[in-house]
């Protein structure tokens, strides 16, 4: 697939990639942005609805129950009002296309006490610094981690998020990192070694890592295709919970 830089010298189709341009809302989450990149949700990041992004979840070989659960609790309304499924929504009150469909950009993803979280492996905390891009030296130090031959097994992502933590720890005196965040990091992580991971038991290779994190792109010119069996929770949860057994940070509390 041909990186496609000037979107005026050749028409950008659906799959192309092209890197977000100035004007382009993006996530915390190298995912999403990679979808953006690649025209798979729209490229401005802006107005995606429900059933645009279930779309390109199913893409990616998501199944529909961890579908359900990601997207149906984006779409809530947020609220700081102490309810789990409100405080994890990401749309503003009356948030609707011209279509009258709920909507939401991909800035909202990164909005404060919602899902994005602390202790990233490639972004800086958000009282540190900036907690939607990528920072070139925590990535550098997440390509450099430790790994088996074939990439990075779970155990790594998790050991990884732990020494993640332990660095934040006593770097921001502002840490926000609970249970609730701690189980949404390994999510992703979980996620990520699910619906990237080569081989059986999934190893996610490290140019797969450079892909994502580095460029947000999918790394099919690496030779990752989606997943044709999709992922479902019975599957996924093991993989969260052995992530976070290795990075679980709570001990002792």
């Amino acid at each position: 697939m041909a990186e496609v830089t000037d979107s005026k010298e050749l028409p950008l189709r659906k799959g192309d990639y092209r890197p977000a341009g100035p004007d382009d809302l993006r996530a915390p989450c190298p995912v999403l942005n990679s979808l953006a990149n690649h025209g798979i949700i729209a490229r401005s990041g802006r107005n995606i609805t429900a059933a645009e992004l279930k779309a390109a979840l199913r893409y990616l070989g998501i199944g529909f129950d961890v579908t359900a659960i990601l997207v149906n609790g984006a779409f809530q309304v947020h609220s700081d009002d102490g309810k789990i499924i409100a405080r994890l929504g990401l749309r503003d009150k009356d948030q609707v296309n011209e279509d009258g469909l709920p909507v939401l950009n991909l800035d909202q993803v990164g909005r404060p006490h919602a899902v994005e979280h602390d202790v990233s492996v490639t972004r800086q905390d958000r009282a540190l610094g900036d907690c939607i891009h990528v920072d070139p030296d925590l990535l550098k130090r997440f390509l450099a981690a430790p790994r088996t031959e074939r990439g990075f097994s779970a155990s790594d992502f998790g050991k990884y998020r732990k020494t993640r933590y332990d660095e934040q720890k006593g770097d921001n005196p502002a840490l926000e990192f609970d249970r609730l965040k701690h189980y949404i990091a390994c999510g992703e992580l979980g996620a990520i070694q699910c619906v990237f991971g080569r081989g059986f038991p999934y190893r996610v290779p490290e140019e797969y890592i450079q892909a994502l994190f580095g460029e947000e792109r999918l790394p099919i010119e690496q030779g990752w295709k989606p997943r044709r069996v999709p992922l479902l929770l019975p599957e996924l949860g093991p993989v969260v919970l052995r992530v976070s057994h290795f990075a679980w940070p709570f001990r002792g509390q």
